[in-house]
């Protein structure tokens, strides 16, 4: 038997109620012709339910759950697929390595729970990617989802909702309470829709990103003095 050792101090707590699992699913709106980008399979509940309902799941490990594994690159499919489910074998990709560091495949869909630490950089790598993908249904935790989907003048309103919501429609599906993991974490997490703009709007992001920057650097400033 294989066991996994989960880094919590990388933000890797594993969702364990098949309940909120078959919420994602449902959320996802999965198509069977659809290619699925998932991110971290935990322990393939959720990658085996896709796999029933689509073409394709490409699956990214990082490196480091590879080596708690001790598994190699061809012994990670029977992690993933019990004996009853091996027919799947062949409509799953696995890759392993640093998200941010690997070309995004041509996918439909993007289904991730997601490490507290790569959480704003994957948004803006996701929003950035082409071609367009139809949605995300993303996992993170609650304070980050709160401010993607943050409204101008409130207090969680910031440069992550600003950047977010220019480039995507943002909405908050589900709370996800901690005892719904293992190990329990200490915060409380959100289940959030993605679905980039398309077209985009006719901007140059960089050169946004680094306005928006300055703007809220000094936000107890007038936007006057900030440019002075």
């Amino acid at each position: 038997t294989v066991g996994i050792l989960f880094n919590t101090g990388a933000g890797q707590h594993i969702l364990k109620n098949l309940l909120v699992v078959n919420s994602i699913i449902e959320k996802a709106a999965l198509q069977c012709r659809d290619v699925i980008l998932e991110v971290g399979s935990e322990t393939g509940n959720l990658t085996v339910k896709m796999l029933k309902k689509v073409k394709k799941v490409s699956v990214n490990f990082p490196p480091k759950l590879k080596l708690h594994c001790g598994l190699d690159y061809g012994k990670q499919k029977d992690l993933q697929l019990s004996d009853s489910n091996k027919c799947l074998a062949n409509k799953l990709e696995i890759k392993v390595g640093d998200i941010l560091k690997t070309d995004l495949p041509f996918f439909d869909a993007c289904v991730a729970n997601l490490p507290y630490q790569i959480s704003s950089p994957f948004v803006f790598k996701l929003l950035l990617h082409r071609p367009f993908f139809r949605c995300a249904i993303l996992m993170f935790q609650r304070e980050f989802a709160l401010w993607l989907v943050a409204k101008p003048g409130t207090k969680l309103y910031c440069r992550l909702s600003i950047n977010t919501q220019l480039l995507a429609q943002v909405d908050h599906l589900m709370k996800v309470g901690k005892n719904n993991f293992r190990p329990p974490p200490k915060v409380e997490f959100s289940v959030v829709r993605i679905e980039p703009k398309n077209p985009p709007p006719p901007i140059n992001f960089q050169e946004w990103d680094g306005l928006v920057r300055i703007a809220f650097v000094r936000k107890n400033n007038t936007h006057s003095a900030a440019f002075k």
